[in-house]
């Protein structure tokens, strides 16, 4: 067995595509305009689940912490109803227009959704509007954010040298884990270094109002970068209505898709959205020590990124799956049970075992979207297959997963929940991607 070549589609080899001698161009600053902007955008949706606890005491009225962190976490995944849309509308826009386009454009509005939410009042102040503004700043960061990590992940693929699809996805990837790591350690530095009541007051705005100005930087560099070779080669195929060919012609690949990204998004916003306020409130740990054990966890997945980046360049793309699949249905309970045995040191390792495997998981999600669709149905088909499994399964984590407690009394029921659905991913890797192996 050969590795597949990931950079390609069949399509592209018989024409509609690659030019070899210009893929190498540009590559680094498409690289380093899309990473950042990843990293930027990560940074700015994560952000609200990691102070989750400190918004439910913000948005909602007091009384009745569990119900109001359920309804904190309703809105984390109700913003994510309009996800889908937005992956659509940004599609369209970079399968007709260009990719910096839409990428652009989705820079800037989540920028200024999370600045937004830094300028929100409180339910203090205004009563239950309060969440009604906080729940209409999730509805733009939700659209936002159907575009961003799929065009990126597309640009960056599609500037990559021959061979090295892997590694310059796992860049990709390792940006946003970045961003979800800048968002848990600027919440650990507000656990240590204030109060509780001047978190409470004022602290817990610094970081959404840091985002303007970080959004601006990101957008300078994404209107500097030219589009991909591939997009520019695959002019003759563009449709005026990208959707319809794509229903037409690639339904089977963004079942495909959508199957395998079940898994990698459940895992990634569990461990990401739900597992810091797990760590709080279940398992105990105080804030400082649950945002310290999220960020080792951060970090485990983006090492497991690159691994998977690393592999998928050198070896066959279905027998990865399938390692990154049974990896996380066979880690997750113990992971779960050792999480339970407290402290930060336990946390860390509970989730260690199995985020590593999310993390290969994940590269293989990024690599997919050449290997499965042709370039100009590329952006919008990805954008369906990964934003409807994203809001169905992996938006709702948070909310599903404190339910889960909350109503069986069985601190590992969240655990239960991802290894179902990491048997699901297994499932799509057998059956799915047998035939994208070649001999």
């Amino acid at each position: 067995m050969t590795p597949l070549d990931t950079t390609r589609t069949a399509e592209d080899r018989d024409g509609v595509g690659y030019a070899p001698e210009k893929i190498h161009h540009g590559w680094r600053r498409a690289v380093l305009a899309a990473s950042i902007g990843n990293l930027i955008e990560a940074y700015d949706l994560l952000l609200y689940g990691y102070l989750a606890s400190v918004l439910a005491e913000q948005f909602f009225p007091a009384g009745d912490p569990t119900a109001a962190l359920l309804d904190t976490f309703a809105i984390f995944a109700v913003g994510f109803a309009v996800r889908p849309i937005g992956g659509l509308v940004f599609g369209h826009i970079g399968d007709r227009f260009g990719r910096r386009r839409a990428l652009a454009a989705s820079i800037l509005l989540m920028g200024a959704a999370t600045l937004a939410i830094g300028l929100l009042p409180t339910y203090a102040t205004t009563g239950p509007l309060a969440a009604a503004l906080l729940l209409a700043c999730r509805l733009a960061q939700g659209f936002s954010v159907g575009g961003e990590y799929v065009g990126a992940n597309i640009l960056v693929l599609e500037h990559a040298p021959d061979g090295r699809a892997g590694r310059t996805a796992s860049i990709n990837l390792v940006a946003g884990y970045l961003g979800v790591a800048v968002a848990s350690a600027t919440s650990l530095l507000l656990a240590r270094t204030l109060d509780p009541a001047e978190l409470a007051a004022w602290g817990w705005r610094l970081p959404f109002l840091a985002a303007g100005p970080i959004a601006l930087i990101g957008l300078y560099l994404r209107v500097r970068i030219p589009d991909s070779p591939a997009f520019a080669d695959a002019e003759p195929a563009r449709t005026s209505f990208p959707l319809a060919s794509a229903l037409r012609t690639t339904k089977r690949g963004m079942l495909i898709y959508g199957g395998w990204q079940m898994m990698v998004s459940l895992g990634g916003f569990l461990l990401f959205g739900y597992m810091a306020s797990y760590l709080i409130r279940v398992v105990g740990l105080p804030p400082a020590g649950a945002f310290a054990a999220g960020l080792v966890a951060v970090l485990i997945v983006a090492a497991g990124a690159v691994a998977g980046g690393a592999l998928v360049d050198r070896f066959p793309l279905r027998p990865i799956a399938l390692v990154a699949a049974a990896g996380i249905a066979v880690t997750v309970l113990p992971g779960f049970l050792l999480v339970r045995q407290g402290g930060v040191a336990a946390a860390v390792a509970g989730q260690a075992v199995w985020a590593v495997f999310v993390g290969i998981g994940a590269t293989v999600s990024a690599v997919l979207a050449v290997v499965l669709f042709p370039v100009h149905l590329r952006y919008t088909a990805t954008a369906v297959g990964y934003n409807i499994s994203t809001t169905v399964i992996g938006s709702t984590a948070p909310y599903v997963s404190a339910w889960l407690v909350a109503n069986s009394g069985n601190p590992i029921a969240p655990a239960w929940y991802l290894a179902l659905v990491a048997l699901a991913g297994l499932g799509t890797a057998l059956v799915g991607l047998r035939p994208l192996v070649r001999a």
